[in-house]
C-alpha cells in the first residue's frame, strides 16, 4: 500500500481533517495534502509517529506487507478456482 493511501484512509476512518492532522504533526495542511497524494513523504520521525498515531504498522509502509499480503491472496483464490 502506498504511503499517502495508508495515510488518507486512517485519517478518515478517525474522522479527522487534513487541517486538524497537520495540527497535531506541526506541519501545514498542504503539506498533509501532499502526503496523501503521494507527492511528498513524511520524515521518518514522523512516520514513526503516524504510525502510533493511527496505528498502523511501518511494515506495511516499507516492506508493503498488505499489499503483498493481498497478491498471495489473489493468487490463492485463482489456484483453487482453477
Amino acid at each position: 500500500m502506498r504511503i499517502g493511501n495508508l495515510l488518507k484512509r486512517s485519517r478518515e476512518e478517525k474522522r479527522l481533517t487534513q487541517q486538524q492532522v497537520a495540527k497535531k504533526f506541526h506541519v501545514t495542511r498542504q503539506t498533509v495534502s501532499r502526503w496523501e497524494n503521494d507527492l511528498s513523504y513524511p520524515n521518518i520521525d514522523t512516520l514513526v509517529e503516524l504510525s502510533f498515531f493511527f496505528d498502523f504498522s511501518l511494515d506495511q509502509i516499507l516492506k508493503g506487507e498488505e499489499l503483498a499480503g493481498s497478491i498471495i491472496d489473489e493468487q490463492q483464490d485463482e489456484n483453487f478456482s482453477g
